[in-house]
């Protein structure tokens, strides 16, 4: 009989052709699958109850646990590396309380789509546990009962969590199932899983011949793009359509690093709160939305009813969730996004599509419009505004920089100015809002790329919520860089308290140079910048889009 342990025993077995089976615990079997679908990093929160997972990733060769300060970072971190690698985030944290402080960040993944899996050991199934409590905010929840089981879970959960609408999902791992023997051929399940298709959803040739066919008789066509672009890596794709198309592309409040933002073709965003004033006009005045997973909510386009009488509107999604309104849309089509846009550009190409002179000339026309209406960004008069700072941190940072947001108005005001330039370097939460998550999407985001750059942008009220982490950050040597707009005083030497270099901005020129050091320090730094207490945003009054204030 074979015991599964170090990674000497794991060479062994392999180059052994005469053992079939092996036996291990259930924790070891979970870090083989977890180490075989390339998984590199856990992030948690030992207990009691977790720690023979925890002896069964320390006896591997490939995973690393990085361990925070409340379990919530735990599942924010995943769910940034998730957003920024199109990959599974994985976290693990101990029962009771820990478990609850999960359930925001399942909500908040579960919203955007994100994949993400999430193991806990809860014992007190019986009494109405985190299985039950979960359902509503997860795409799928599992409870192991035995070690046996676990190879069927967690090829389920795995395939649950990435493919259709993508999402979190929890894997109740008790501890006697963690600590229980199992045997398997883990060789033959192995090439099983890798033998795995995933499946795409499929747009139809007639539903092309509809898509198609309203573009030719739209006026005003208009791109309309959500977070599913990026998730699903269609960037290249969108960009490949829109160019051959020749029509303006509309970003959604998920949407805005899936389309380059310098493109000669990008309209800017559209919504009552993250808006830009051309984005805005060039949906209301389209009779054509091509909806690419946009999220028609509040943050984005509120209300389908909002526009132009008569526009017509083709959603294309992975599933039919979060479409509120349904009355004015011409066609539903159910489709995985990057299939869509592949198949449509090339039943375009087939039928030799050319744009019209009319069409050329709008391109031409957006160009004038986004210099004339454009929101005003040198404001060097009085304290410093928000707005201006926002430019700034831009100016201080790569192309491929990745930002993260926290709830409030420094989101809005980075969505009104901060420019994106490549899919998943802007990434945001969307309906959860919830407050303290960039910080630890931020983290997860910097340990999946070490050479890039990544940069929190928060506000001072945000950043009172994940305090705590600055010290995740400064123990694991994460080189995520805080930009935090403040009201007041004292942050930086908070920061300075947990081991994190920091200093104080008071002028917009000093911005970059703070960012040049932060960047060359390799540590984790924050930036206090000073900026305006009086300072408001542009949003929608009472909620619409048609009724932006624009505020300088």
């Amino acid at each position: 009989m074979t015991i599964w342990g170090t990674g000497e025993k794991v060479k062994h077995y392999f180059a052994d052709e005469l053992v079939k089976e092996v036996e291990i615990t259930g924790a070891q079997f979970l870090v083989k699958f977890l180490e075989h679908k390339g998984v590199a990093q856990v992030y948690g929160l030992p207990g009691a109850t977790n720690l023979p997972l925890y002896e069964a990733v320390l006896e591997g060769e490939y995973m690393r646990i990085i361990n925070v300060r409340n379990e919530q970072t735990a599942i924010f971190m995943a769910d940034g590396y998730a957003r920024s690698t199109e990959k599974i985030g994985i976290c693990t944290i101990a029962s009771g309380s820990g478990a609850t402080n999960l359930l925001t960040g399942f909500y908040s993944a579960n919203e955007d789509s994100v994949p993400l899996i999430a193991f806990i050991d809860f014992q007190e199934v019986q009494d109405g546990g985190i299985v039950e409590r979960a359902q509503s905010v997860t795409k799928a929840t599992y409870l192991v009962t035995k070690a046996s089981d676990l190879p069927k879970v967690m090829s389920e959960a795995w395939k649950a969590a990435n493919q259709g609408r993508k999402g979190p999902v929890l894997v109740n791992l008790p501890l006697k199932v963690q600590k229980e023997f199992l045997k398997i051929n883990l060789e033959n399940y192995l090439v099983k899983e890798n033998a795995e298709p995933v499946r795409a959803m499929q747009v139809t040739d007639s539903q092309l011949e509809q898509v198609y066919t309203l573009i030719k008789e739209a006026q005003n066509p208009v791109l309309m793009v959500g977070g599913g672009v990026a998730l699903g890596s269609s960037g290249e794709d969108l960009i490949d359509l829109a160019q051959l198309l020749q029509i303006p592309v509309v970003s959604s409040l998920m949407g805005k690093d899936c389309f380059p933002n310098y493109h000669p073709l990008y309209a800017g965003m559209a919504g009552t709160m993250c808006q830009t004033p051309l984005g805005e006009k060039t949906l209301l005045g389209a009779d054509l939305v091509l909806n690419l997973d946009g999220g028609i909510n509040s943050w984005s386009a509120e209300k389908i009813n909002c526009l132009k009488e008569g526009c017509k509107i083709i959603h294309i999604r992975a599933d039919q969730k979060d479409v509120t309104d349904q009355n004015s849309t011409e066609l539903m089509i159910t489709s995985d996004i990057k299939n869509f846009l592949r198949k449509l550009s090339r039943f375009i190409r087939d039928r030799q599509y050319e744009p019209s002179r009319e069409a050329l000339e709008r391109i031409e026309l957006l160009q004038i419009e986004r210099t004339r209406i454009d929101r005003l960004r040198d404001l060097g008069y009085g304290p410093l505004k928000p707005e201006q700072a926002i430019v700034e941190v831009r100016k201080g940072l790569r192309p491929d920089a990745i930002v993260t947001l926290d709830h409030g108005l420094s989101q809005i005001w980075a969505n009104q100015l901060h420019e994106a330039y490549e899919p998943r370097t802007f990434l945001i939460t969307d309906r959860a809002a919830a407050p303290g998550w960039g910080l630890g999407a931020a983290m997860g985001a910097q340990l999946a790329y070490p050479e890039r750059q990544v940069v929190n942008v928060v506000g001072d009220a945000s950043l009172s919520v994940s305090l705590q982490e600055l010290a995740t950050a400064a123990k694991h040597n994460i080189p995520v860089v805080v930009v935090v707009f403040q009201r007041g005083l004292g942050l930086a030497a908070v920061a300075k308290g947990m081991g994190v270099e920091a200093e104080l901005v008071e002028k917009p020129k000093q911005i970059t140079d703070a960012l040049a050091r932060a960047f060359s320090a390799y540590r984790p730094y924050l930036i206090e910048i000073l900026v305006d207490p009086g300072a408001q945003s542009s949003v929608g009054f009472p909620g619409t889009m048609n009724s932006v204030r624009e505020v300088s």
